[in-house]
C-alpha cells in the first residue's frame, strides 16, 4: 500500500533534482570554470534534461541565482549568535575578534569560495553579480545586527560601521586567500592561528578604546 501521494513525491522528486542541477553547477566551476558552465553543459553532468532548468528556476539566472544562495557560506544571523553565545560577556570588540576568525574559518576551510573570490577580481558575469549580491545582504544584515547592540552599549560614540566592517571585511578576505601562497605578511604569521588571533585582537582593542573626550 502506498503512504504518499502523487504531489508529495512530485514535490520531493522536484527538490532533489533542484539541488542535483545546483551541485552540478558548482562541480562544473570547480573541475572547468565558469566559462564551461552552460544549460546544455549542466544539465549533462546533472544527469537530466535541461528543459527542468528553466521549469523549476524560470531560467538560466534563476538557476545562478540559486547556486549563489548554495556558495554564500555565512550564516545571515551569525552577529546575533555570537552576541548570544558571549552573553553578559560580550563587548564591541569581542564580537568583532569573533567576526575576523569565524570569517577567516569559512574562506579557509572552503576551495570553491576562494576560487571565486579570486575570480570576481578579474571577471564579472551572472554569478558574480548574484554572489555579490547575497553577500551584500548578508552584510548588510550584519552591520544592523552590530549597531543595535552598539546603540545600547555606547550610545553616545559614533561609528561608521558599514565603512569599518567593510575594511575588516576585505582585509580578512584578502589576507585569507594570501596565506595560500605566504606564510607572513607584514610580520604576522597569516597561516597560523595564533597569528590570526593577533590581526582579530588588535581590532578588537580599538574598537573597545573608550572614545577620547
Amino acid at each position: 500500500m502506498a503512504t504518499g501521494t502523487p504531489s508529495s513525491s512530485n514535490g520531493r522528486n522536484r527538490v532533489a533534482t533542484e539541488q542535483r542541477l545546483v551541485q552540478a553547477t558548482i562541480d562544473l566551476i570547480r573541475d572547468r570554470g565558469f566559462d564551461a558552465v552552460g544549460v546544455n553543459a549542466i544539465a549533462e553532468q546533472a544527469g537530466v534534461s535541461k528543459v527542468l532548468i528553466y521549469r523549476y528556476f524560470g531560467d538560466y539566472s534563476g538557476l545562478l541565482r540559486a547556486v549563489a544562495e548554495e556558495l554564500k557560506g555565512f550564516d545571515p544571523d551569525f552577529a546575533s549568535s555570537v552576541m548570544e553565545r558571549l552573553g553578559e560577556n560580550a563587548t564591541p570588540g569581542s564580537i568583532m575578534h569573533s567576526t575576523v576568525m569565524a570569517l577567516r574559518e569559512m574562506i579557509s576551510r572552503n576551495e570553491i569560495i576562494k576560487t571565486l573570490l579570486v575570480w570576481e577580481l578579474s571577471a564579472k558575469n551572472e554569478l558574480t553579480d548574484a554572489l555579490c549580491e547575497s553577500r551584500e545582504k548578508i552584510g548588510l544584515k550584519q552591520t544592523e545586527q552590530f549597531e543595535k547592540f552598539l546603540s545600547s552599549n555606547r550610545p553616545d560614540e559614533e561609528i561608521d560601521l558599514q565603512a569599518l566592517l567593510a575594511l575588516v571585511t576585505a582585509g580578512v578576505y584578502y589576507l585569507t586567500l594570501r596565506s595560500d601562497t605566504v606564510q607572513v605578511f607584514n610580520g604576522v604569521d597569516i597561516q597560523s592561528d595564533e597569528g590570526w588571533h593577533r590581526i582579530a585582537q588588535v581590532i578588537s582593542d580599538l574598537i573597545n578604546r573608550p572614545p577620547s573626550d
